[in-house]
């Protein structure tokens, strides 16, 4: 009597790895262009099935913003950690120790993803939203340590996260050696200076 497990140990492997997947299709973008790239090429060139692939990633721009999602949510424990009192501080430190775990090949993923946003404002677009989860994560942030100023949380959590793009966008446009918390960390120096 034939084994019924033999079926089912054929073909592919049912799991996908995503950062896998995505990096395949960060490099396919960064040296043929977005547009020039199908879903189809990534899915063959992953060697995952088109299903497989809409199923990780529903679109070329959710490919690019990757794990924003999962950011965000490693931001606001790290907010829930730090003890610091001062609030800019506080936000500064957060948003580095997010970013301190970043290995090698993170940082590739990384470094593409944000030349990428950069290079195409229908990605940057698509991205908005990703970004606005982020950003209302540290205004709530802030007026949890001080509720006297809506206004003041909603430009300072504005601004920080424009100030993280731009600094991060630099630091992968000029392939800055240094990690990317590293990186932040400085900028972000010159914005607490600003704004505390």
């Amino acid at each position: 009597m034939p084994d019924t497990n033999d079926k089912a140990r054929r073909g592919r492997p049912v799991t996908t790895d995503p950062i896998q997947v995505g990096l395949t299709a960060l490099r396919l973008f960064q040296e043929r262009g977005i547009d020039n790239v199908t879903m189809d090429e990534v899915a063959l060139e992953a060697g995952i099935s088109r299903s497989n692939l809409f199923r990780v990633f529903p679109s070329k721009s959710a490919v690019i913003w990757g794990t924003m999602h999962k950011f965000t949510q490693d931001l606001a424990q790290k907010l829930k950690e730090d003890t610091e009192t001062s609030i800019i501080t506080h936000l500064h430190n957060s948003w580095t120790r997010t970013l301190e775990d970043v290995g090698d090949e993170r940082m590739e993923t990384m470094r593409l993803r944000l030349r990428l946003i950069a290079s195409s404002p229908e990605v940057s677009g698509w991205g908005h939203a990703q970004l606005e989860e982020a950003r209302s994560v540290i205004e709530n942030e802030i007026l949890r340590l001080d509720d006297s100023n809506p206004m003041r949380a909603k430009v300072v959590s504005s601004a920080m996260i424009s100030a993280s793009m731009a600094i991060l966008t630099w630091w992968a446009q000029n392939n800055d050696p240094r990690s990317p918390a590293q990186v932040l960390d400085e900028g972000f120096s010159d914005f607490e200076a600003v704004f505390n």
